[in-house]
C-alpha cells in the first residue's frame, strides 16, 4: 500500500511538471518617436480575433472609415478601409475638444495654470462677471452662458463674442454643452502658456507621442484664435496614440506629461453631469445629460452601455471616437460618417449612444476572454425606433455628407 501510494504521489507530482505554463498575454510597448505601434493577433491578447473582425465589418457597413482596437499596447485589429485611410487628416470635431482638455492639463502641470484660476487673470478683456469663470467650468461646461448652435459657431472673433454672452445659470451648478466657451478655454491656455497654443501643442503633447506637425491642422477663426472645440484634423493612426495616453493617464514612455490626478477628473462624473468629465464622456455615472441639439436631455443610463463602467471617450460629431477602456486595457477608434441608423439628433452627435455605438461597443466586449464583460442586452430596437422614417434618415445622411469638408492625404493637405 505504501508503495503504490508514493507511486501515486510521483505521477501526480509529474503531471504537474508536465502541465503547460499558463500563456501569458502579449503587451507592446509605446512607440518611440514616429515608430508605429507593434501588432498582435486577437488571440494572442486575450480576444477573440472572429468577434473583433465581426465587429469591425459592422462598423465598415456602418459607414466607418476607419475602425481600429488596441490592446495591452497593442494594434490587434483594423477596418477593411484603414489601410486606405489611416494617414488621412479629417476633422474628428468635437472630439477636439478633448485635446484641449489635454492642453489645458499639461498647462496645469507644468504649474503655468490654475484649475480653479477666474479666467480674468488671462483676458483681462473681460468684465468682472465674466472673469470670474473659471478653468474648471469652462471643461465641464458649467459656464453658465447662454448658448445657440448655429450664431455663435458663426462669429468670426469667438473670445470676445463668447465674453459678451448673457448668464443663464449662475457658473458652476448648470451642465450645458456648449462650443465656443471652449475656444475661450484655449485662448486662456495660450495667455497663461505665453506662446500661440498650436506650437504649445505641437510641442509639449504632439511632439512626445510621436505626432509630426505635418500630420495635422487646425482650424482658427477670423481672428486667428485657435477654434478650441472643433476642426482639429488628424489621421486615425494618430488617434490611437491620443487614446493610448488617455489609457495612461497621462503618461508616455515613462515622462508624465499630465498630472494623474488631473486625468482622473477628466474621466470622472460631475456634479452636474453624471457622465461628463472634463471635455470627455465617462461611463461611471448612472445617468447622462446629453447635448443641447435641439434640447438637452436627461437619459437613465450610462453613457456607453455595453462597456465597463471605467470607459470613457473623446466623442466627436458623426461617430468620430477615441474610447479608452483601464480595465480591459483596450483602446477603439472610429472615424467616418453616421452610422446610428437612429432619427434621434443626440445620436447622431454622439452625445449619446444610438445603434451603432451601441452594438458595435457590445460586439467588442463580447470578444474579450480573459475578463468577463457583463452583457445588458441588445439595443432596444422598438422602443427607440417608434418613429423611424428610413427616408427622411437617408435623405439627412446624404445632406451631411455633401457638407462634409473634402479629406486629404498627408501629400496633398
Amino acid at each position: 500500500m505504501p508503495h503504490r501510494r508514493l507511486v501515486a504521489l510521483i505521477a501526480i507530482a509529474a503531471s504537474f511538471a508536465a502541465a503547460p505554463a499558463a500563456r501569458a498575454a502579449t503587451a507592446c510597448p509605446n512607440p518611440t518617436g514616429t515608430s508605429e505601434f507593434q501588432r498582435a493577433v486577437p488571440e494572442q491578447v486575450d480576444l477573440d480575433g472572429a468577434k473583433v473582425r465581426s465587429a469591425l465589418r459592422f462598423m465598415t457597413s456602418r459607414l466607418a472609415v476607419s475602425a481600429r482596437v488596441y490592446r495591452h499596447g497593442c494594434l490587434v485589429a483594423t477596418s477593411g478601409l484603414d489601410p486606405l485611410t489611416q494617414n488621412t487628416r479629417a476633422n474628428i470635431w468635437s472630439a477636439t475638444k478633448g485635446v484641449t482638455a489635454l492642453l489645458t492639463g499639461r498647462a496645469i502641470t507644468q504649474g503655468k495654470l490654475g484649475l480653479d484660476d477666474p479666467i480674468g487673470r488671462y483676458l483681462p478683456q473681460a468684465d468682472a462677471a465674466h472673469g470670474a469663470i473659471t478653468v474648471r467650468q469652462l471643461l465641464t461646461q458649467t459656464s453658465g452662458l447662454r448658448f445657440a448652435w448655429l450664431s455663435d459657431i458663426a462669429t468670426p472673433d469667438t473670445v470676445n463674442y463668447t465674453l459678451a454672452l448673457p448668464f443663464a445659470h449662475t457658473p458652476g451648478t448648470y451642465f450645458e454643452y456648449a462650443q465656443t466657451t471652449v475656444t475661450l478655454l484655449a485662448a486662456v491656455v495660450q495667455r497663461a502658456v505665453g506662446e500661440d497654443l498650436q506650437a504649445y501643442a505641437q510641442r509639449e503633447l504632439f511632439d512626445p507621442l510621436g505626432i509630426p506637425r505635418s500630420h495635422w491642422n487646425w482650424s482658427r477663426d477670423a481672428k486667428r484664435q485657435t477654434q478650441g472645440y472643433a476642426f482639429l484634423y488628424l489621421p486615425p493612426k494618430d488617434l490611437g496614440r491620443i487614446g493610448q495616453l488617455l489609457l495612461q493617464r497621462g503618461s508616455w514612455n515613462g515622462a508624465q506629461l499630465i498630472d494623474a490626478g488631473y486625468m482622473r477628473e477628466l474621466s470622472a462624473p460631475t456634479p452636474t453631469n453624471g457622465a461628463y468629465g472634463f471635455l470627455a464622456w465617462t461611463n461611471e455615472g448612472g445617468t447622462m445629460i446629453t447635448a443641447t441639439a435641439p434640447s438637452r436631455r436627461v437619459i437613465d443610463a450610462p453613457f456607453l452601455p455595453p462597456a465597463p463602467r471605467d470607459a470613457f471617450a473623446f466623442v466627436g460629431f458623426m461617430g468620430q471616437l477615441v474610447l479608452a477602456i483601464p480595465s480591459l486595457d483596450m483602446v477603439v477608434i472610429r472615424t467616418g460618417y453616421p452610422g446610428n441608423v437612429d432619427p434621434d439628433a443626440h445620436s447622431l452627435l454622439t452625445s449619446k449612444s444610438g445603434d451603432m455605438d451601441y452594438e458595435s461597443t457590445r460586439m467588442l466586449m463580447q470578444a474579450v476572454r480573459d475578463v468577463k464583460v457583463p452583457d445588458p442586452g441588445p439595443f432596444e430596437r422598438v422602443r427607440r425606433f417608434e418613429s423611424f422614417d428610413t427616408a427622411k434618415w437617408l435623405d439627412l445622411r446624404t445632406l451631411l455628407l455633401s457638407l462634409a469638408p473634402p479629406r486629404c492625404t498627408l501629400a496633398t493637405c
